[in-house]
């Protein structure tokens, strides 16, 4: 299924790259371009993630309805609105990637950029570089104890 996983492997320079927005543009919008971009000024993983999983959750609603006989009459619509969706949530995954989380909000941060992988088209080894990749970061201490053994 990697017909969609056409980025150029030969100047990756991390795992991350494979998450690109460029896949599929959302077009102008103003106002989420805006609330993404104070999201990341914030460092706020969390709420970026939450978008995240809002707009894929979204672009696999409209799909799974595309599938009932029902709405042959409305099938382009579904399919556009799926596809926005995707553009979306895209788009805050590409800004998500950009940022490093705190250690509490890691799981959800890798969990988040390795759906969006898979939903982009990459394979199961691309997504699984990605998490690994991020599982090698140096981890920001929240507490005391919790140390890593390094």
């Amino acid at each position: 299924m990697s017909h969609l996983s056409h980025h150029n492997h030969a100047h990756k320079l991390s795992a991350l790259d494979e998450i690109d927005a460029t896949i599929q543009p959302i077009g102008a919008e103003p106002a989420l371009r805006a609330k993404v971009d104070q999201l990341v000024k914030l460092n706020d993983v969390g709420a970026l993630v939450a978008l995240y999983d809002a707009f894929a959750a979204a672009a696999v609603a409209f799909q799974s309805i595309l599938n009932r006989p029902i709405a042959r009459d409305v099938e382009m619509i579904l399919e556009e609105e799926s596809a926005n969706a995707w553009s979306k949530a895209f788009f805050v995954a590409d800004r998500l990637k950009t940022l490093r989380p705190y250690e509490h909000d890691l799981e959800l941060y890798a969990a988040a950029l390795f759906n969006c992988a898979l939903a982009m088209g990459d394979n199961l080894e691309e997504a699984v570089a990605i998490v690994s990749e991020i599982n090698a970061w140096p981890r920001i201490e929240r507490k005391t104890g919790a140390s890593n053994g390094s």
